[in-house]
């Protein structure tokens, strides 16, 4: 499965349901970063070469049951959005 944010394909999907974290990574989990930062929702990113290659949601679960949709909104204001971050998470992907 992939996950995508705006024109960010993440290609390493991991769901941690006792944590409720959904972890998204561009290239596997070997790739380490040069530069981090968060979303204005709370959200850590991570970088390389100024390029998105992970994030973590927070709360997933929550978000998509209170709000309805994860977005992700970067420091420059850019606002990504998903059509397929739901399926990532069980109990979701079937509602």
């Amino acid at each position: 499965m992939t996950v995508t944010f705006g024109d960010v394909v993440f290609d390493t999907v991991e769901y941690d349901d006792e944590s409720d974290i959904l972890v998204l990574r561009v290239g596997g989990w070997g790739r380490s970063g040069d530069d981090w930062d968060a979303t204005e929702e709370g959200h850590p990113l991570t970088f390389l070469d100024g390029q998105i290659i992970g994030v973590d949601i927070l709360d997933p679960m929550v978000i998509a049951e209170g709000v309805g949709e994860i977005i992700l909104t970067l420091e420059d204001g850019t606002v990504l959005r998903s059509p397929d971050v739901l399926q990532a998470i069980p109990g979701l992907a079937a509602a």
